[in-house]
């Protein structure tokens, strides 16, 4: 990847914000605004637009802020190119992802790059925080119960120590020295990026409170897509299986595999029941019983899922969120 100067701009901004989107435009501009909002506000923001064929570029040009730039690939590649054009095209020192369905909080910039500026430490080049999840289904949202690690964090991520692309800031140089994103993984490219920056001997250093909202929904984001969480997953294994085993033993990787696979059973069972396929879905269920002990709230919850049918089973959560949040 070769550093680009864009000539729109008359300084250079402290960190360059990478929005790639595909069709996103109902969500799009709630990210945007939260880029907006950051009170860090020397920034540039660069909305790749990944072959959408809504209204993406309408929306974006409608803000008519000189700090961000669209930029068109045409025809939709995938999310793992679209970030790493936006790298190419980036001009700032820090580079930060987020995805057009997430939101951040107004200081996330603000403290992410304090943090990094705190340390002398050349190995220190990424810095995270900690995330919100929102169930859009259920209007739930389930707060960060917080803990992070710092420094070498490569044993830790294969643990099972998840970083989302939302909540990185990552020094541009080291996002150009491992080559950016795996462009060929389907998913579990956030996971991957940050086991090659932990690989490289890049550092880790974090803010100890939620400055980022990710929002989870059932429409077609690729985490809720089996085929392609599976295709990620076996690609993913055949990368990280041998070093994870290795370094942590087989016992820690055996779980990693039984929650990775039970994982995409769930995604099995929701997508089967939204299509109405009962049976198939209870077969799914019953598939995740070779995950045991693992799966046992998966299980439950998935024969719940099957029994009530989708409409009456958010019902019931949303109630059950409703009486807890009363309570609290």
């Amino acid at each position: 990847m070769e550093l680009t100067q864009p000539s729109s701009f008359n300084h250079v901004p402290i960190v360059s914000i990478i929005l790639p989107t595909y069709n996103r435009a109902h969500s799009l501009e709630r990210a945007i605004r939260s880029v907006l909002a950051q009170t860090l506000s020397n920034f540039e923001l660069i909305v790749v637009d990944d072959g959408s064929t809504d209204d993406t570029a309408y929306l974006v040009e409608r803000f008519g802020d000189s700090r961000i730039r669209l930029l068109s690939l045409g025809r939709n590649y995938g999310a793992g190119r679209a970030r790493n054009k936006g790298i190419e095209a980036a001009s700032a020192e820090f580079v930060a992802f987020l995805d057009s369905d997430d939101e951040w909080m107004p200081r996330k910039l603000e403290l992410q790059v304090a943090r990094l500026r705190a340390t002398n430490d050349p190995r220190v080049t990424v810095a995270y925080c900690l995330e919100d999840l929102y169930f859009e289904a259920t209007n739930n949202k389930v707060q960060s119960q917080g803990g992070i690690c710092e420094g070498d964090l490569f044993d830790h991520l294969l643990g099972g120590l998840w970083l989302s692309t939302s909540i990185l800031l990552v020094k541009r140089s080291s996002m150009v020295s491992i080559g950016g994103f795996d462009e060929s993984l389907p998913s579990f490219q956030d996971y991957d990026l940050c086991l090659r920056l932990a690989q490289a001997s890049n550092y880790f250093v974090a803010v100890n409170e939620p400055l980022a909202v990710r929002y989870c929904h059932t429409d077609s984001r690729i985490s809720n897509n089996p085929t392609a969480a599976l295709r990620g997953f076996q690609n993913i294994n055949h990368k990280w299986g041998s070093v994870m085993k290795s370094r942590l033993g087989a016992t820690t990787y055996d779980r990693w595999v039984s929650k990775s696979l039970l994982r995409i059973q769930d995604i099995q069972v929701k997508k089967a029941v939204r299509e109405g396929k009962r049976l198939k879905a209870f077969r799914y269920c019953l598939a995740m019983s070779r995950f045991l002990p693992f799966s046992v709230g998966a299980l439950s919850r998935g024969l719940l899922l099957v029994g009530l049918g989708q409409d009456s089973y958010l019902a019931l959560v949303r109630a059950k969120n409703s009486r807890v949040a009363q309570t609290s």
